[in-house]
């Protein structure tokens, strides 16, 4: 195997990777839980209760993946906040169309309740093995790299 396809794979089978992988759970397991909340009991508009989850998964995942997964970036936390934010911006339009898509498609299967809550978790990990090289390499690049 190529030296350099080595170090990449590596990327993945590392510490950091795990702590990416936690933080993200917790930042998912935020968001999933606001919409939930949100729509659910209180009754918000799904693409309402959607967006505002989608930012609350954002600051926990910013503040999780800034201590725990990239402490040592030289990067200033300003640069990290506005890098993090195209990163996650740029997937939004993704995720939010694969959820409708998959409430739609779940929906024509006859899963009622359960469509939104199932394609939330599906979509909510969908941009995550590119999200974590943009992170290392990007957002919150550190000198060693």
């Amino acid at each position: 195997m190529p030296a350099k396809l080595k170090d990449f794979l590596l990327l993945y089978f590392s510490a950091q990777f795990l702590k990416f992988l936690f933080s993200g759970s917790m930042s998912a397991l935020v968001n999933w839980s606001t919409r939930l909340i949100l729509h659910q009991i209180l009754e918000v508009d799904s693409d309402y209760s959607f967006i505002i989850a989608y930012f609350l998964g954002l600051l926990t995942a910013f503040l999780l993946y800034r201590k725990f997964v990239f402490p040592y970036s030289f990067l200033p936390s300003t640069t990290q906040s506005i890098r993090f934010l195209i990163v996650n911006f740029s997937f939004f339009p993704v995720v939010f169309f694969a959820f409708n898509f998959l409430v739609n498609l779940f929906l024509s299967f006859g899963m009622g309740d359960y469509a939104h809550p199932v394609s939330h978790v599906l979509v909510i990990g969908l941009p995550a093995l590119i999200t974590f090289l943009l992170y290392k390499f990007f957002a919150f690049k550190s000198q060693a790299i």
